[in-house]
Order: C-alpha cells, then structure tokens, then sequence
C-alpha cells in the first residue's frame, strides 16, 4: 500500500520552484511517484481532488482509496462555552509562516480595529515568520490585541487554548500547493464548535458549503477582515454555521474512515 498525502513534485516546487536545477528535481520525483504507484497493489490519498489528481497522473482508479486525513478525536478537551466578557477572540494555531496566511491575518484584524475594537487575535505555534508577524502587528498598532503562544505548544495544549473562541481563521494563501489542503485545524474548530472563517480555497470548498464556513478571497486582507466581522456582528448567522458544519463533519470522522482503511487491509491480505 503506498500513501500518498501530499504530491512530493508539488511539496517541492513549493520551496525550490525557479532555483537551478529545479525543474530536473521535480520531473524527477514525478517519476519515481509514477513508479511507486505502479509497484503498489493499492495507493491510498486523503481527499476525492487528489484522488482524480493522481488518476490524471496515470493512477490506475481500481487501485485509489481515499482515507481522509482527519481529525484524531482523542485529543480534543471538553469543549469550552465561550466566557461572558465582551471579547471577540480570533485564534489561529499551526505554523507560523507566510504560506499559511499568518500574516495576512493581521493584515487584516488592523483593518477591524476601528469597526471590532473589542478583539483579541490569539496565534499558538511557532515558524519562520514568528518574529515577523510580531513586529508587524505592533507596526499596525495592535501589538497589545495580539497574544503569541511564544513557541511550539503540544497539539493537546493547543487545542484546549483554542477552545471556546469565537472564530477560528484557515488563512491559507491561493499557492499550487494550497489549492489541495484540507487543513486539519478546520476540521478541529469544527469538532470544538468554534465558527470558522477560511480561504476559498478548491479542495476546502469542495468539502464544506457557505452555509458552513464563511469564506474570504484567498490573499485578500480586506476580504478576510469583512469576513471577520460578519462572524462577529450576526451571532445568529454564526451559530446556524457551526450547526451544520458539525453535521457535515459526521461523514469526515475518523471512525468512518478507519472502516474503510480495514476492509483495504482485508481485501489486500485476501488478495
């Protein structure tokens, strides 16, 4: 069985596209994917986009499974209700790093300061545009409305800060890699209640409706902080979402998924 969760042609170009050399690499490792897929009996993916990625690829379709990349459940805390003070707060945890947006969520949460001024942005994680960001929000002037973990936090403890917020931000920028994410925070704000705002980016919209996500135009900081104050000024709106994106997430639940990674087991064992 070969697992493939994410395309290492696409991993690579993300980081080396345009350097020398850069073209022959990925080629390179086009074939030896190709080549790994066909030595398989089975090839397993994590969404239906890479799914017909790989069938275009030459994948033969018998041989795709998808198991979704989902969300461990055993890790969430018991969900927090949001506390009674009057502060909106906005939580991003992961990576901390252009690619994923990090940046263009303060971007954005300056441009609510005058319309939300009683926001707090909380971001749990640590990356090359830490120190970066930090800066940038004390330039922007909302130092004080920015909370940094200061480093990695384990996933537990990340999930239990992020508890009971009032909107969590998938901020991911429109790159090729991006256009297949299925970020794995959105599927834990959704198990946490918490309302998700998120980039409108394919594969993420191919999951989940606009009656479940507020969406924002991927890179678009204006976009972002419209769609930041929608969750925040129509209480109601917000907690339709996070209903029926709960409702959504039931066929995306490990333990649906862990079924049919079993019976692919079964099958190439009888095989």
């Amino acid at each position: 069985i070969f697992d493939v969760h994410d395309l290492s042609s696409d991993m690579f170009a993300m980081r080396w596209q345009g350097k020398p050399g850069a073209k022959i690499a990925e080629r390179l490792l086009r074939r030896i994917e190709r080549a790994a897929t066909s030595l398989a009996d089975a090839v397993v993916t994590v969404h239906e986009p890479y799914k017909r990625e790989l069938a275009a690829r030459g994948v033969p379709s018998e041989k795709l499974t998808v198991v979704m990349n989902t969300l461990d459940e055993t890790l969430l805390p018991e969900r927090a209700v949001p506390s009674d003070e009057q502060t909106f707060r906005i939580v991003y945890h992961g990576t901390v790093t252009p690619l994923y947006g990090v940046p263009l969520l303060v971007e954005a949460c300056a441009l609510i300061a005058d319309d939300l001024p009683d926001f707090r942005l909380e971001i749990y994680g640590e990356g090359d545009s830490l120190e970066a960001v930090r800066s940038r929000a004390i330039e922007l002037g909302i130092g004080d409305r920015v909370l940094f973990s200061d480093g990695y936090l384990p996933h537990r403890e990340a999930l239990r800060a992020v508890s009971g917020a009032n909107a969590g931000v998938v901020p991911n920028l429109p790159t090729p890699m991006n256009r297949f994410a299925l970020s794995s925070k959105l599927f834990e704000y959704i198990a946490l209640e918490i309302p998700v705002v998120c980039s409108e980016l394919p594969t993420i919209k191919e999951h989940f409706a606009d009656n479940e996500l507020v969406y924002f135009t991927p890179g678009d900081a204006r976009s972002l902080a419209d769609a930041l104050l929608e969750t925040a000024l129509q209480p109601e709106a917000r907690a339709s979402r996070v209903r029926r994106a709960l409702m959504r997430y039931e066929s995306y639940r490990w333990s649906v998924h862990a079924e049919r990674y079993e019976r692919l087991l079964a099958s190439t064992r009888a095989a």
